[in-house]
């Protein structure tokens, strides 16, 4: 029988096996920096790697994992040593199997890509799985006997390495773990419970803990989850919390903590028990000394590698009870999404099909409102939608989005659409403003990354970007389901109308209308476009998103020009903005001030009767506050 089907054999069985320990912290104790790539040791220094492996087959370790933690392309790119994935991963099996022999199984580790994942962070599903997808396949051919995907703290980026396993290698069974905080949430929150059995559910065939706290918490974990899942548990503790002593980081858990707490593991019906962080093969030993004692008294055969029948495994104990931790998502309560035409007056016409106009004027950099408001109650005069309020466009600082927009909606009457960025605030921010912004009454909102800080008059300041425009979209739409970040329920929905921005012109097509697909995967609802100005471009896109299925309502952005300094600023220095030759030839022949303005508002209602037939509505921008120009060109008919 080989390893792979001795492992599979144990697996199957309920045969208890007996983890390694730590790798990253034994190989800083044995003199690899800590500023060096500790996985790019397997070809430097194979030898201390291969010592490691030895002294814990040593200590009675029954699997042995690869020193292949953090040997993803992403991780390895930051020390330049992308093009090296393939020799350092295949370099880390090799030297797990010669020092395990042909009786100890060896685990290919996979970590966490060092990256946030969406809808946290702006790396993609795909792009994740791709990259989990290229590493576990090096390990596959290296000859590893399972996969041990460790060290998660975000059960969404878990999720792809567990599905990326199950494709390219769907031969060897896949363990997978989170790691979790001294209060046994996940770090990056959410719950834990919940996130069991969402990885269960992807089809891991061994679901655990590792790493981030010590043997009680841990312990205190399991007796939370091990009701949630029929999967065999695995749990690989620290060596308790690291503590500064004299200058010097100390794990303080002694090998005999650690033993006793692998019989607790064991008895809890913890199927894989090694350890993690600050464990030594000082602590394997006596944790081993624990596991055969344990093993000795259940009457396993343990020499001969005979495992026990499945029959002999301990009934799991009943269900945690939902008051335990959050509850399974099949039993939160259904809540109905509020229909996109009853969000707003905005969204209703947009379902009817009727044309949208918007206008977009900017809140004051001061403290005086009152210029905003007259302008506003001009616009509504006219038969305006709604107004457009940018959030801090170019990084700069200007009253708040969210009480202008509620001072124009109580005191003018007209709605708005509250643009929200993802530069200013951490995800908790950003979810309060979105509670507080459906409170009050609020409604359309437009998700946009953000311009970074150092395009601005703050270039110093600290751009947050805990997601970008994907992510927050994400975001809005699950508070619109009645779930928060934390995947807990919050009774009433939001009702939030979203928007998101799509630039027709970026100077990379693809990588645009990738992004612009993934908003609408997200849930966007409908769409406003950079000002544009060249139909053909529009057209182009529109084209777009009707051969691939993105078919939102759009509303294109439309830019009044007021001169050919306008126009040449707007080209060169604001991101997103193309403005085409023959446009600036005609602002050019404008031969006064007045000229131009006429000629940019002609340019655009040019635009505007090209684009009419195609595309939702408009918005239309106020340069400098011409409140009339952006009127001239939008013209909308009156209620």
């Amino acid at each position: 029988m080989t390893t792979r089907e001795r492992f599979r054999h144990y697996l199957e069985t309920g045969h208890p096996v007996l983890l390694d320990g730590a790798t990253g912290t034994e190989l800083y104790n044995r003199g690899v920096f800590i500023n060096r790539c500790f996985e790019a040791a397997n070809i430097t220094d194979p030898e201390l790697v291969l010592g490691l492996h030895r002294d814990y087959v040593a200590a009675g370790a029954g699997a042995l994992l690869t020193n292949s933690w953090g040997a993803n392309e992403l991780k390895l790119a930051g020390h330049s040593l992308a093009e090296q994935l393939e020799k350092v991963n295949l370099a880390a099996a090799r030297l797990a199997r010669e020092a395990a022999g042909d009786e100890v199984f060896v685990g290919g580790a996979v970590g966490p890509l060092g990256r946030r994942i969406e809808p946290w962070g702006t790396l993609s599903a795909k792009e994740a799985f791709d990259a989990f997808s290229r590493q576990i396949a090096c390990l596959e051919r290296g000859g590893v006997d399972f996969l041990f995907l460790e060290t998660f703290p975000d059960p969404n980026e878990l999720e792809q390495a567990i599905l990326a396993a199950k494709a390219v290698a769907p031969h060897l069974p896949a363990a997978a773990s989170l790691t979790i905080d001294l209060a046994g949430n996940l770090v990056h929150g959410g719950s834990l419970e919940q996130a069991i059995q969402t990885i269960d559910g992807c089809g891991a065939d061994i679901v655990g803990l590792n790493c981030s706290v010590g043997p009680q918490p841990t312990l205190n974990a399991v007796q939370r989850i091990k009701g949630l899942t029929s999967r065999p548990l695995s749990v690989k503790p620290n060596a308790g919390l690291p503590r500064q002593v004299e200058g010097r980081t100390i794990y303080m858990s002694t090998p005999e903590y650690l033993a006793t707490f692998t019989r607790n593991f064991l008895q809890a019906g913890v199927q894989f028990v090694g350890g993690c962080c600050g464990t030594t093969p000082a602590h394997v030993k006596s944790m081993a000394v624990a596991y055969r004692h344990f093993m000795a008294m259940r009457g396993d055969r343990s020499k001969d590698g005979q495992a026990r029948g499945a029959a002999d495994r301990p009934e799991a104990p009943p269900a945690t009870p939902a008051s335990a931790g959050a509850r399974p998502a099949d039993e939160r309560p259904v809540v109905s999404r509020v229909p996109f035409a009853e969000k707003s007056r905005w969204s209703a016409k947009i379902a009817a099909g009727e044309k949208v106009y918007a206008l977009e004027l900017l809140p004051p950099s001061g403290v005086d409102i009152a210029p905003l408001l007259e302008r506003t109650k001009k616009v509504k005069a006219a038969g305006i939608d709604v107004i457009n309020i940018p959030d801090g466009p170019r990084a700069s600082s200007r009253m708040s989005t969210i009480l202008a927009a509620v001072m124009i909606e109580q005191r003018v009457g007209i709605e708005t659409i509250l643009h929200y960025t993802c530069r200013d605030r951490n995800l908790i921010g950003m979810q309060s403003d979105l509670l507080g912004i459906h409170a009050v009454g609020l409604r359309n909102v437009l998700v946009v990354t953000g311009d970074p800080p150092k395009v601005g008059n703050y270039p110093n300041a600290t751009g947050v970007f805990d997601v970008d425009a994907i992510g927050l979209t994400r975001v809005v739409h699950q508070l619109n389901g009645g779930i928060d970040v934390g995947d807990r329920a919050i009774g009433e929905p939001t009702a939030l109308s979203i928007g998101v921005g799509v630039n027709p012109v970026h100077r990379d097509f693809d990588y645009e209308m990738e992004r612009y697909r993934r908003k609408v995967d997200a849930g966007a609802e409908w769409a406003i476009t950079q000002p544009v100005f060249d139909a053909e471009d529009m057209f182009r896109f529109l084209d777009y998103g009707e051969k691939h299925g993105l078919r939102i309502p759009v509303i294109a952005g439309i830019w009044p020009l007021t001169s050919l300094r306008n126009a040449q600023f707007m080209h060169n220095e604001v991101p997103g903005v193309s403005i085409p030759d023959a446009v600036m030839e005609a602002m050019a022949r404008a031969d006064s001030r007045e000229a131009a303005v006429r000629t940019g508002v002609e340019i655009a209602c040019e635009l505007r009767r090209r684009l009419e037939a195609d595309v939702q509505g408009f918005q239309i921008s106020a340069p400098f506050g011409r409140v009339d120009m952006a009127l001239s060109v939008a013209r909308p008919e009156r209620p």
